[in-house]
């Protein structure tokens, strides 16, 4: 699914390199877009939903409140990467609300770590990547504790794709997917039965 690239990419040049990388790497199952990073929208108010009211992964993994930097840590990051590509997944709305939902993540969460590895490899050794939900609830939903919270647990069991997620760091996803140019359904009305097709999203930062 390729997306038209901007003109803050120059043809041939590396930022080029890492936007179609990316599309390989998805194989035609996600959508990719280049966006500047000050136009991301963090609100530390978004960020304060993990802690109050009290998120159920709050302070049960490694890669969530109170361990991450939150939005100030983004901003921080977002200084030193002026580029980001923001990660969309389409999948059917009944698979979303279904038990296919975890696999629809973990995907996602391989993607976007698969991209952050490979735009490291390229030179953007500060690339970070975030993705919706907690990697605690998606890969190790079966296991009592994260294990780099337990003293002498060792390193994570899913290290080479377990990412941070996006909500941690107050990003407003729906404003994300304005900016990379995409519809988003907003009304909280809406009966999630006659919605045919839903969405996960993620970020990589470029730097």
């Amino acid at each position: 699914m390729t997306e038209p690239l901007p003109q803050i990419v120059n043809k041939g040049s590396k930022l080029e390199e890492v936007v179609q990388m990316a599309l390989q790497i998805g194989t035609g199952a996600i959508d990719v877009v280049l966006i500047s990073t000050s136009e991301i929208s963090v609100e530390d108010d978004l960020a304060n939903f993990c802690r109050e009211p009290r998120c159920s992964y709050y302070g049960v993994s490694a890669n969530c409140p109170p361990y991450v930097s939150g939005p100030a840590g983004f901003r921080d990051m977002a200084k030193i990467c002026k580029n980001a590509l923001a990660i969309r997944i389409t999948v059917p709305m009944e698979s979303l609300l279904s038990y296919e939902q975890r696999d629809i993540m973990k995907l996602l969460h391989e993607i976007v770590s698969d991209i952050e590895k490979m735009s490291i490899k390229l030179g953007y050794s500060h690339s970070k990547a975030f993705a919706v939900g907690s990697c605690k609830e998606i890969f190790c939903h079966n296991q009592v504790d994260c294990r780099l919270l337990v003293k002498g647990g060792g390193s994570c069991r899913y290290q080479r794709y377990a990412r941070p997620p996006i909500e941690a760091f107050g990003i407003n996803v729906n404003q994300l997917a304005k900016i990379a140019g995409w519809t988003v359904n907003t009304d909280k009305n809406a009966d999630t039965n006659k919605i045919s097709m839903g969405a996960v999203y993620g970020l990589v930062l470029i730097g």
